[in-house]
């Protein structure tokens, strides 16, 4: 609600904003011997990680309905410096005008104040937030009726929230996030450190060659395979709606400099061998195995396998090999099989290695060198280290279903003349998973600890001329133009065009929302299933500095509703009911809202606002008519559903996933909140 504002006072004894808390020390101390430089970086990026945290979770409280006590909002600009104004409104006076003027007098905004039993919140937004996606000002201000006082660490907002009754009966919950975000802050200086040293390198590079734009100065001299995961080495943000958007929960220093994209290091994937028994396969379209097809593009490391077997007395015919990732070989295989190791069923084959770049999303790697047959294979790994929100293993379901939905989205993208041409799949080719002999037991860290799924090089669709950039990397700095990656496209367009940059801005939301949800949407409507397109899922295929189309990638994340499906004329290719394939309609809506709208489009149409200058409301109005236009195209198709299913993606309101409510409450699984949506109403002339 709105009101009039009075802040009562502050709270002392919050410390040295500038002094690192234990657990940073640890990690630069263990930096410091390793890597000295890196070290100082990362201590420099300290301050500004644990702020931005701080003001990602309090933007998350809020839009989650999760901050307890009383919520005001106040329209910005507030009136400052008279007698009736806010300032005079303040009991803490100065201290609270020196802190908040600067965001008060920023432009428009809203400034939001939090009534708590210990005292009083106040922070301001960024006007234009989709969704409620607030983006929040410096700084969050906190005061208890002494002194106001910028809560600068996540565990200092936390533990503020907690001093309010209303938290109580969540202590678990609080305590796990207090500890995330901390994990998340760290890590997020350290992948900044870290990219800021690739970004530097980069920078030298284009002065050399002087190519004046990004995709250019990584380009020249190098395969489209590596420009992709160079640019995730430049992108070291996480996550951009969840603040633990860092957290790497399990992995130490030593595994963070080693295996992340922003090392912008090789990783050695390894191998274990399972007997037969022990495994179940989920083969290739032309029957080939995950072990098969990786030693039918890389043979030497296999010959050694097989070598490997034989020296230990075993028949290489009765075991398969799974590619696991270094850190799970070291840290979960011991603790989780111990039986199978003992008894020769699972055999570790470290004389076995195959040099990979890791991607974005860490788990996932690429083949740093092209195999026999001149092209890269993508290895995605169970890795059991909590990564945003989740352990990152691989449930079996996944490595069987991954495959038979890629061969069928393979099949409706070649043969639907609206999907076809906006975009393609990246698909997973084979996978295999640990089962063990019935009876043993199958407990999930076992279940899918030793899981694996091989998919294609998005590299492979490629034409000549032509650039995957994951989609998350369009809001990375460009070390070469000092703008987002995005906004430097836009510029490129626009000069070549010799139009305003909101108007070439115009045509790339257009062009790329075209792409996406002439993708998702019919696979919804006519077929009833809702993919996962956020951000990290999506690469924009660029062709100059235009957006032609998409490559969709990892279908983990589906939802399947089989009686659209089969009313479509296809089988039903998941094997997870109540996960995967789903009766109720409003599953696919709510994970179209949140990974396709929120999670991808709302990002992109802020960043087209701050560095394109094309207004939010203009934006939702061309998404609401490409939404509209393709219902008109599929109408005859679609029917009750698409019917359905607009009316759903037009409602005042739309479902999206309560991120922060699941990581205080896990046991509630899935949990999502109506926010208003910017494309109920059409956008006046």
């Amino acid at each position: 609600m709105t009101g009039e504002l009075v802040l009562p006072g502050g709270a002392p004894g919050l410390g040295d904003s500038a002094s690192p808390d234990p657990e940073e020390e640890v990690m630069l101390r263990e930096l410091r011997a390793r890597d000295p430089r890196l070290a100082e970086s990362c201590s420099a990026e300290l301050p500004c990680a644990r702020g931005d945290t701080t003001r990602r979770a309090f933007a998350a409280l809020l839009r989650e309905r999760l901050l307890p006590g009383t919520v005001e909002t106040f329209r910005l600009p507030v009136a400052w410096g008279d007698a009736t104004s806010l300032a005079s409104r303040l009991r803490t006076g100065r201290d609270a005008a020196r802190m908040l003027g600067p965001s008060l007098r920023a432009g428009e905004g809203e400034l939001v104040v939090v009534r708590l039993a210990a005292g009083t919140l106040a922070a301001v937004c960024e006007s234009g937030a989709s969704f409620g996606l607030y983006r929040v000002r410096r700084p969050v201000l906190f005061d208890d009726g002494v002194t106001a006082v910028e809560l600068d660490r996540p565990r200092r907002l936390v533990d503020t929230l907690r001093r309010d009754p209303g938290t109580e009966p969540e202590v678990a919950g609080w305590d796990r996030l207090r500890q995330e975000l901390a994990d998340s802050a760290r890590n997020l200086a350290l992948s900044r450190a870290a990219a800021r040293r690739n970004a530097a390198a980069v920078a030298l590079r284009a002065a050399r060659l002087d190519t004046g734009d990004l995709l250019r100065t990584l380009g020249t001299g190098r395969s489209a395979s590596e420009v992709t995961l160079d640019l995730d080495s430049l992108s070291c943000e996480g996550h951009n709606i969840h603040p633990c958007g860092r957290v790497r929960g399990g992995f130490s220093v030593a595994d963070s400099v080693s295996y992340s994209a922003e090392a912008a290091r090789t990783v050695d994937v390894e191998f274990v061998a399972l007997r037969e028994g022990y495994f179940r396969s989920t083969p290739h379209g032309g029957g080939s195995s995950v072990g098969e097809l990786l030693a039918e593009h890389f043979p030497e490391p296999f010959a050694r396998a097989r070598a490997a077997l034989s020296e230990r007395g075993r028949d290489p015919a009765e075991y398969q090999l799974v590619p696991v990732h270094p850190w799970q070989l070291r840290n979960a295989v011991p603790r989780e099989y111990p039986a199978e190791l003992a008894s020769g069923a699972l055999l570790p084959l470290h004389e076995v290695r195959l040099p990979c770049r890791p991607t974005s999303s860490t788990r996932t790697l690429v083949t740093a060198q092209p195999g026999r047959h001149g092209r890269r294979l993508t290895v995605k790994t169970a890795l059991d280290v909590l990564l945003t929100s989740a352990r990152r293993t691989i449930a079996p379901e996944s490595t069987r279903d991954g495959p038979r939905v890629s061969a069928l989205l393979g099949e409706l993208f070649a043969r639907d003349p609206v999907l076809r041409g906006r975009a393609e799949i990246v698909p997973d080719l084979a996978g295999i998973a640990f089962e063990p002999p019935e009876g043993s037991s199958a407990r999930a860290g076992r279940a899918r600890g030793l899981s694996a799924l091989l998919r294609q090089d998005p590299a492979d669709s490629l034409g000549a001329g032509e650039q995957a950039v994951t989609a998350s990397a369009l809001l990375l700095r460009s070390p070469v133009s000092g703008e987002p990656l995005l906004g430097e496209l836009v510029a490129a367009r626009a000069r070549r065009h010799g139009v305003a940059r909101p108007e070439a801005a115009r045509w790339f939301l257009r062009e790329y929302a075209e792409a996406l949800l002439s993708s998702t949407l019919p696979l919804m409507s006519c077929y009833g299933i809702a993919l996962e397109a956020h951000l990290q899922n999506v690469l924009v295929v660029v062709r100059g500095s235009r957006p032609v189309r998409l490559l969709l990638r990892d279908f983990a994340g589906v939802r399947i509703h089989p009686g659209r499906l089969r009313a479509a004329g296809h089988a039903v290719p998941t094997s997870r009911p109540g996960v995967t394939s789903v009766d109720d309609p409003s599953a696919l809506h709510a994970k179209t809202c949140h990974a396709t709208l929120q999670a991808n489009l709302a990002e992109v149409v802020h960043l087209l606002w701050r560095s394109c200058g094309l207004v939010p409301v203009r934006s939702w109005g061309i998404l609401r008519e490409v939404i509209t236009g393709l219902a008109v195209r599929v109408r005859s198709r679609g029917g009750a559903a698409l019917a359905a299913d607009l009316g759903a993606l037009l409602a005042p309101e739309l479902p999206q996933k309560a991120l922060i409510t699941m990581r205080l409450r896990p046991e509630e699984g899935e949990v999502y909140l109506p926010q208003p949506n910017p494309m109920s109403d059409p956008v006046p002339e």
